[in-house]
Formats: structure tokens, sequence, C-alpha cells
């Protein structure tokens, strides 16, 4: 695409509307979401700006023409001293101008033999004639722009308040933007060959030089370099480094144009150090320290079972610190977690202990078995609905307590199978299921069985229907309403637990729905096996 038609100019615009117009479309295309287009605006822009800059030089050194000024309608003799002014039609010879000195030693030029030919033209005495020559030579001719240049700076201070020669605002621009891409392409190549030493060394070289300390000419190339770093890789060091050399300190202030790149590098450094540290963690393997642990069941590729080895012996602490690493990477740094064995930053979660003795598993087990012995005793015994009521609670009490006996137990045993379990769950259980808080399919699928048996025994396939219908809505419909209230929570513990915010909406409409099915096939169905698992 044209330059100009990507920075949405005309092709005369002035430099001043160029660099307007790419500060404006730099605040959209930044290079860490799209380097891409940010590449092609930085191309069209040095582009621009060295057509607009030439032009500016080739008018600023062509002469103005001569306008005639009105002529009197009876001055013939005027006109006819014009119409003498027009060229004969054979033009007469020019005379050959012989060559100056400093032409002279401008034939041929090279780097090679500019040292010698520098003070041959002093001693003939026309070193202000040869430095003139030069200029326009290093306008002229781009492929020797650089290396003449580079060696005007070192001994003939160009680009200084102590050069001897008349330069141009154009010219100055074009030389100036010579240099400094041939320090940055220098510098690249350093970074890409992974050379930080010597990329340190040439970065230093390059801003003592004494053209370099003027302030405009110091902030553009800042202004380069800070570009480049924000391109390439580098290390935490380097990046000190560099600071230390331009002088950067964001406490003082002293942060370089544009401030979104400087804060962009700067989250960089920060993630970069953040890592290293990580990695520094790897290598303490003798470390019991909670942040040690955390950081090598997160950052070191380890299997199924040396993960679970690792956690055996997790407390709190552990757990803890697990969490908060995963909280910064997920928060702070989440472009490390590419660089992570796993993806998922909080898997280690299936590995926590997830007791089920709770008081809010006891109450939803003991509602849940009440609300089924209650159907069944007005089906079987025809008792009326209040004391079927009474006795649901009081069997379901009964009832809840000894299976909870029976889990805890059961808890201890797939403790000792938690390889195999992991192992199993993985492959067989769905990768919806694979989400905090992580279910398990010998942990939790055998207490799940041992009630859905439960259920079925009571109210027959019905029954087993609504129990395993409202277990798997609220296991995949994550979506809840409100919350409970802290004072309701204090005031009414147990009906805390039963309240309204803590399941799916769908889940209480799904009950209320099966309840009046199994009621309306034990009034009108008794026979028909849907209540019952032997027919009666």
């Amino acid at each position: 695409m044209d330059c100009w038609a990507l920075l949405e100019l005309p092709d005369d615009a002035d430099e001043r509307s160029i660099k307007r117009s790419y500060a404006k479309r730099l605040k959209s295309t930044r290079p860490d979401e799209d380097a891409e287009g940010f590449q092609r605006l930085r191309e069209a822009y040095e582009q621009a700006l060295q057509l607009a800059r030439w032009r500016e030089q080739e008018t600023d050194d062509r002469a103005p023409e001569p306008v005639a000024s009105a002529l009197p309608a009876d001055n013939l003799q005027a006109w006819s001293g014009l119409v003498e002014m027009a060229p004969p039609l054979h033009p007469t010879p020019r005379t050959a101008v012989a060559p100056t000195p400093a032409h002279t030693l401008l034939k041929g030029l090279t780097l090679d033999n500019l040292p010698q030919r520098w003070p041959e033209a002093q001693a003939r005495h026309c070193a202000q004639d040869f430095q003139n020559l030069l200029l326009e030579h290093c306008c002229s001719h781009p492929q020797q722009r650089v290396a003449l240049v580079d060696w005007a700076v070192q001994h003939l201070d160009w680009l200084t308040p102590w050069q001897s020669l008349s330069m141009s605002d154009a010219q100055q621009r074009a030389l100036v933007d010579a240099l400094l891409s041939h320090y940055r392409q220098t510098l690249q190549d350093r970074l890409q060959a992974n050379q930080e030493r010597a990329f340190l060394a040439q970065l230093t070289q390059y801003s003592e030089q004494p053209w370099l300390q003027i302030f405009d000419h110091r902030l553009y190339w800042q202004s380069t370099v800070l570009i480049l770093l924000n391109e390439q890789q580098w290390s935490v060091p380097l990046f000190e480094r560099v600071c230390q050399v331009f002088g950067w300190d964001e406490q003082r202030g002293a942060i370089p144009e544009p401030a979104w790149m400087w804060q962009h590098l700067v989250q960089r450094c920060q993630q970069e150090t953040f890592y290293q540290d990580l990695q520094n963690k790897l290598q303490q393997e003798h470390s019991w320290a909670p942040e040690v642990l955390a950081a090598q069941l997160l950052a070191k590729p380890l299997s199924p079972r040396q993960q679970r080895n690792l956690t055996r012996g997790f407390t709190q602490n552990e757990w803890q610190a697990c969490q908060q690493l995963a909280q910064t990477l997920t928060w702070r740094f989440p472009q490390l977690i590419e660089r992570l064995p796993q993806s998922d930053v909080f898997y280690w979660q299936k590995f926590m202990p997830q007791p089920s003795t709770t008081g809010e598993t006891w109450v939803r087990a003991w509602a849940g078995i009440a609300l089924a012995l209650t159907l069944f005793f007005i089906q079987e015994r025809h008792d009326p609905p209040v004391l079927a009521a009474i006795m649901a609670a009081l069997c379901g009490w009964l009832v809840a307590v000894l299976g909870l006996l029976a889990l805890t137990a059961w808890n201890a045993v797939a403790l000792r199978l938690l390889d195999l379990d992991l192992w199993l769950s993985e492959r067989l259980l769905p990768k919806r299921l694979h989400r905090p808080p992580y279910r398990r399919l010998l942990r939790h699928g055998v207490p799940f069985l041992a009630l859905l048996a439960l259920f079925a025994s009571l109210l027959g396939l019905l029954g087993m229907l609504t129990y395993l219908g409202f277990t798997l809505i609220g296991a995949l419909h994550h979506k809840r309403i409100g919350h409970v209230s802290e004072a309701f929570r204090l005031k009414h513990p147990w009906l805390s637990v039963l309240h309204w915010s803590h399941f799916s909406p769908w889940q209480p409409v799904f009950l209320v729905l099966m309840v009046g099915v199994i009621r309306a096939c034990q009034v009108f169905y008794p026979a028909f096996p849907l209540t019952r698992l032997i027919p009666g």
C-alpha cells in the first residue's frame, strides 16, 4: 500500500502533517497487539518523511524564476527588447568551466580514500568547498551516505553546533535519519544474535558521540532505541543497563516517549523478573517453603503421580501459596501461562481435600431423603401428609447420619485410590466437568450411585430420574441468582443451607415439577411401575 494512503494524507503533505498523522495512528496500532500493522505504519512514516524532506530540499535549492513586470502597450522598444532576447536557433557553444581543486578531490570518493583526501583539501586551502561538495555528494548518493556521514560526524563535527558548513534543515534531517537507521539496524542485529554484551558496548559507543548530545538528536535517538526494545526480545539485566545509559528512571519522572510504550516495556520487565524468580524456585528442590512448592507444582513438568506425591502433605499454607501464584499469573502476567506446562493454573484444586461431612452436606442430604420418604409413606402407609412429613424427617435424619458415616469411611478408601481415580476421571468424565469444583469418578461417583439406588428403592424410576436430573442441572448450569445475607446466615444457619441462591434457578422448578408428576402417578396409576421398583 502507498505510504500516503496508509497515513491518509495527500502527496504534498508537509513533515508536520506526517508526524501528526503518525502519532494519531500510533495510538490504535500498537506493536504488542498488531506487530505487522505497526511495522507497515513505521515504514510508511519513514518513507513519507524521506519524500517530504527531499521535496523540501529541492524546493530550497531551486532558484526562483524571474517574473517579467507588466509593460505598457505602447512601449514598442521594450517589446522589441524581449523579442531580441529570444535564443537563437543554433546556440553558441558554452565555455567549459575549469574544475576547482575541491571538485577534483571529490572524484571517485569512497570511505577508503576519504581520510587521505581531507588533509589534501586542507593543504590546498579548499577545505570549506570540499565539505560543501561532500554534503551534496552525501545527499545525492544514498548508498554512500551512511559511511561518509559517519566519518564526517567523527572528524568534521557534522550535526553539532561546531560544524563549519551551512546545512539546511532538510539536509540535517536526512543525515540524522540515515545515521539513526544504521545504528538501529546494527543494534537489532546484535539482539537477534543474542549478543547482549556487544549490544550494550555498541549502544554506549553510539550514545557518547558528540552529535547525539544535542537535545533534539538525543530525544530522537532514545525514541529509536525504545521502539527497537519494544519489537525485540531481551533480558532484564540488559533493560536495566539501557536505562542506566540513558538515565531513564520512572520514580524521578525521567521516562522516554511515547509513554505507553515505556509502560509496556516496564511491564515486560516485571514479567520477566517474575518468571526468572519462578525458575529460580524450581532449582530449590530441597526447600519446603510454601512459595517454592507452589512454583514447582505450577511451573515444573510433572506427571499426575508426581503431582499427587508433591501435594500429599500440603497444608493450608501450601494451598494458599498455590492460590496466590495462580491468581498472579492469571491477572498480572497472563502471557506467562503459555510457558507453563499446564494451561489451567488452577488444576491443582482437584488434589485439595474435599470433605463431604460438613453441615451443609448433611442438611441437604437429610432434606432430600426426608422428601422422598414423605412421598413413600403417603403411598405405602396412606398416612396423612403431616404425619408422613414428621415420620420422614425423623427417619431421614437417621438415614442421613448413617450415610455420612459411611461416606467418611469411603473417603479414606478413595484417597488411597486417588491415582486410579484421577486417571479414570480424565478419560471418562465429560470435559465440561473438568473445572472447579473438580469431580472425580470414584470419589463422587460411588456416593452418587448409592443415593441414586436409595431414591430408586423409595420412589422407583421417577425418584431416580428426579435425583439424577436435579444433580445434573446443578453440575452443568452454573448460574446462580443472589446470595444469602450474612444476617440470615447467622440467624438461621440450617435454613441458609437450603437457600435458593445455592441452587440453579432450574433446580427448584424441576423438583416441583417432578414431585407433582410422582404424586399424580401415585394417585392415578398406583399399580404402574413408575414410583416403585416392584409393581403392586
